[in-house]
């Protein structure tokens, strides 16, 4: 049952998360620069001179991963809450 919940909370969340992408990201590829931003390590950044703008990316890219979930965390507490005081 919750399990289903999740999913059905995630699923509805979807405009919410295009929402916060198109307030943090320019487009698509933005996104993808970021990703490969975190995955490059600070010290290769740092000789290709582009150190910045790779703890940018990241930032960037942490923030969106920190509203998204952070939003569906909430929710379902909430949800689980409610739940349980309709159910008892």
């Amino acid at each position: 049952m919750e399990l289903l919940m999740y999913v059905f909370l995630f699923i509805l969340n979807i405009p919410i998360y295009k929402w916060i992408y198109r307030r943090i990201f320019d487009n698509v590829d933005d996104l993808k620069q970021s990703v490969k931003y975190s995955f490059t390590p600070d010290i290769i950044s740092l000789f290709r001179r582009r150190f910045w703008k790779d703890q940018w990316g990241e930032l960037k890219l942490s923030v969106f991963i920190f509203c998204s979930l952070g939003i569906f965390v909430i929710e379902c507490v909430v949800v689980a809450k409610v739940v349980d005081v309709i159910f008892q």
